[in-house]
């Protein structure tokens, strides 16, 4: 028999069973509200009244794909948004093309315009939801829509897809080169949905200070492509110029010098290369070629593999992308040893060092994919240092003015999360000016919220991309670490890269973060997990 004493014991075991369940799942939603525009995504495209609306212009310095989904939530929010961009053929037509392939020009300030690209499903959550057409407008323009299983293959482990973890489905996302992804996004732009949004071109050349109120910015300077200086009066300003940070230094120009930018900012060299292979696929071709499930109806990654990065310094991808065609990609850290035909291509992939080999058949795509050798086109480049400017720490800035996207933090782009962090920004903003939206006027310490929310969601790309990087002894490291920080966690995040390859909880975890949904930062250090973890790691199962 179990006497009144062991009874209280299993209840209060039973009991504080119940609250740490509770504490965790409270604590956890807390951290993907803050880590994440997961729960960002239910305020988006919810427009203020006319009344409302904050009076003014805002100006956005820039017009590539974080300037035109910033762009997009501003227009929920104020009475005029102005783009400023200085290529003068993105006011043509050209720019909006449905066939974005069929372009006669391209981006020349975007170096990766040309490049293969990776787009999370929060991308799609939060798109899907500014544009109300947007599977409409994906589907004219032959870029795929299907379930978020993007297949990683982690040095010969391929990851388990959680179906099971989310009622025998998976969220959508969409699979779109960058040319593709930023031709649609200005053609969903600057449309008469959204009329209160113009582009101008023009090369911003400073800023000026608000001369009655001296802790703003009041006016923007841009010299046209005519060769006239003109000034667009601004209630706000974003800083969209990318990684060349020029937002940083017009506010200083103008006056807000109290900060020092090189003490702010965070820096390290991965010294990464990649190079893009474009193939045009035949339907006769494409009818023999040997992708699981057939080409015509792939989703969009065909491989997408991960190395060990304490072994190798090689990544390859494969997606199947707009119009018919192929993206194959492969890249580096340290050294460009990277090919630049389809036969190096082979040798690139064979050389990668897996722990068992689990893609045999994409060696005989390889050799099919010959066929449309005539078509392939090269797109090799550079990966810049990765920095992080933190703004979040700064004590003089104008009071109306935030930068989005690589004006403020570049990550490494061979984890093709570059988009989905812009986005992450707009998310923060639009949240911050949601909260405020029955006022027409800027919400109080409005700068200083964004950057401290923004910094947040950014936190765990750029701590866990840096850490990988950390793994190469060519990486430069920033200012005050070494290429030894991380080592556990790197230790830790391989050993759930292999088990998820045979354990369904882990793979649900790694795919919630791949897909940069709901996931929190504790996910990894679930019990369930971390014993399974160290189990794994002292029996080898």
């Amino acid at each position: 028999m179990v006497d009144s004493t062991q009874l209280y014991v299993l209840g209060g075991l039973a009991a504080a069973l119940i609250l740490a369940s509770a504490a965790w799942s409270t604590l956890r939603k807390r951290l993907i509200a803050k880590e994440t525009g997961f729960y960002d995504c239910d305020y988006l495209a919810q427009p203020r009244s006319d009344k409302a609306k904050i009076p003014g212009t805002v100006v956005i310095c820039g017009a590539s794909v974080g300037g035109l989904l910033t762009a997009r939530v501003c227009h929920d929010h104020f009475e005029r948004v102005i783009i400023v961009e200085a290529e003068s053929w993105l006011d043509t037509d050209d720019a909006r093309k449905v066939q974005s392939w069929t372009q006669e020009n391209t981006r020349s300030r975007v170096m990766q315009y040309t490049s293969i690209q990776v787009n999370q499903a929060i991308l799609y959550k939060a798109m899907s939801a500014l544009y109300p057409n947007f599977d409409e407008e994906c589907k004219a323009s032959d870029i795929g829509v299907a379930p978020a299983n993007y297949g990683p293959n982690f040095f010969g482990h391929v990851m388990k897809v959680p179906y099971s973890h989310n009622g025998g489905d998976l969220p959508k996302m969409f699979f779109a080169s960058r040319q593709a992804l930023e031709t649609l996004t200005r053609r969903l732009t600057l449309t008469k949905e959204y009329p209160n949004i113009q582009q101008i071109i023009g090369t911003v050349t400073g800023y000026t200070a608000n001369d009655k109120h001296p802790d703003r910015l009041g006016k923007v300077s841009l010299r046209t492509r005519e060769g006239a200086t003109i000034d667009l009066d601004a209630t706000f300003v974003i800083d969209c110029t990318g990684p060349t940070q020029a937002g940083a230094k017009w506010i200083q120009r103008a006056g807000f010098n109290g900060d020092d930018f090189n003490a702010l900012r965070s820096c390290y060299d991965q010294k990464g290369y990649y190079v893009t292979f474009q193939l045009y696929i035949s339907p006769e071709l494409g009818a023999k070629l040997p992708i699981p499930g057939g080409f015509e109806n792939i989703g969009g990654t065909i491989v997408l593999c991960f190395p060990d990065t304490s072994r190798d310094h090689r990544f390859l991808a494969a997606v199947k992308a707009e119009g018919r065609s192929i993206q194959l990609c492969c890249g580096s850290w340290g050294v460009d040893d990277l090919p630049r035909t389809l036969k190096g291509v082979e040798e690139h992939a064979r050389s990668i060092k897996v722990e068992k080999q689990s893609t045999e058949w994409f060696f005989d795509l390889l050799d099919m994919l010959t066929e449309a050798e005539d078509t392939v086109k090269v797109f090799p480049g550079k990966v810049g240092p990765c920095y992080w400017m933190h703004y979040e720490k700064a004590k003089n800035l104008p009071s109306n003015w935030i930068a989005i996207g690589d004006s403020i933090s570049r990550i490494n782009p061979l984890y093709g999360q570059g988009v989905s962090k812009a986005m992450l920004g707009a998310l923060s903003l639009n949240t911050i000016l949601h909260q405020n939206r029955t006022r027409a006027e800027l919400p109080r310490n409005l700068v200083k919220r964004f950057f401290q929310s923004h910094a947040a969601k950014l936190a765990p790309l750029w701590q866990g991309t840096k850490y990988v990087d950390y793994a190469q002894s060519t990486t430069i490291p920033s200012e005050g670490e070494s290429l030894d920080d991380g080592k556990f966690l790197r230790w830790y995040t391989k050993q759930i890269q292999i088990l998820a390859s045979k354990d369904a909880y882990a793979g649900a975890v790694l795919w919630r973060s791949l897909c940069m949904l709901d996931v929190a930062s504790i996910d990894l250090l679930h019990p369930r997990l971390v014993f399974k973890v160290f189990w794994q790691a002292l029996t080898g199962y």
